[in-house]
């Protein structure tokens, strides 16, 4: 074989080398991109499962209060109702 030929055919070998690693390194960078992604997507979603048990209490919380605020205006009322006895008017 000639010296050309040779060279040109250890260029060919390079560039075909250089393919497929150029593909296995785009496959790689792609796969941890992915895996990043998906990682962000699971805390997002733990993120937000946190703050829906926080509003599911405070919805309970503020549904207690709803109801003790009707018991204390029954009170207040009541009490009214005796100083405007105690008072004859």
């Amino acid at each position: 074989m000639e010296l050309e030929a040779i060279i040109a055919l250890c260029g060919c070998a390079v560039a075909v080398a250089t393919f497929f690693i150029g593909r296995t390194s785009a496959a790689k960078n792609s796969g941890q991109a992915d895996g990043e992604m998906r990682a962000d997507i699971k805390y997002i979603k733990t993120s937000v499962d946190k703050h829906d048990k926080k509003l599911d209490g405070i919805s309970s919380n503020y549904a207690e209060l709803k109801v003790e605020l009707e018991q204390v205006k029954g009170r207040v009322d009541a009490i009214e109702q005796k100083i405007k006895f105690l008072h004859g008017e």
